[in-house]
């Protein structure tokens, strides 16, 4: 797990605080600080989103079986799932709080960038520091594995498959210029 989320479930491990409820915690000043940049109507559906999945996260989902399967099938199906869904919520004008904040506040300074690569960058420490404090060097790999899917998924479904990039360039001094 990665973002906010992720840290959320190392203090339950450590500090048995409740992943849902940490989470909310975590996002209080990450709101603030972004605000200005994200906007007043992007943070209000965030909140919305972020208290839903909280909850989900602390009421519901302790109601499901725990997959005890293969942990490659349950990395490769969460990178693609979770970045399908991520990318809705975007899409939609919101977030579920986090590391979402950094992000969208990172896009609206430099809107060059992919918001998948954004995530991507951003989520690494998270990843790295949650196999380093639980020993699971191969919880690394299957990290890395499910942010990589992610953001691949988010960009694809936020931007379209087949998206590319243009540039057109405007200029007096065009004289010798060829196309490669």
């Amino acid at each position: 797990m990665t973002g906010f989320s992720g840290i959320a479930i190392i203090l339950n491990r450590f500090f048995h605080i409740p992943i849902g409820l940490s989470t909310i915690l975590l996002n209080l000043p990450v709101a603030l600080l972004c605000y200005r940049q994200i906007g007043r109507s992007f943070l209000l559906k965030s909140i919305r989103c972020m208290v839903i999945s909280s909850l989900f996260i602390d009421y519901f989902a302790p109601l499901f079986p725990f997959y005890t399967g293969s942990r490659l099938l349950a990395a490769l199906v969460t990178g693609i799932l979770g970045g399908i869904g991520y990318a809705v919520i975007y899409t939609r004008g919101s977030s579920t709080g986090g590391t979402d904040f950094l992000i969208m506040a990172l896009k609206s300074m430099k809107p060059h960038l992919r918001l998948g690569t954004i995530a991507f960058s951003v989520d690494i420490g998270i990843i790295l520091m949650g196999g380093w404090l639980f020993r699971d060097f191969d919880g690394i790999i299957y990290g890395m594995l499910v942010n990589y899917l992610f953001a691949a998924m988010v960009d694809k479904v936020f931007y379209g498959i087949n998206s590319g990039k243009l540039a057109f360039i405007v200029t007096k001094h065009g004289k010798g210029f060829r196309v490669l």
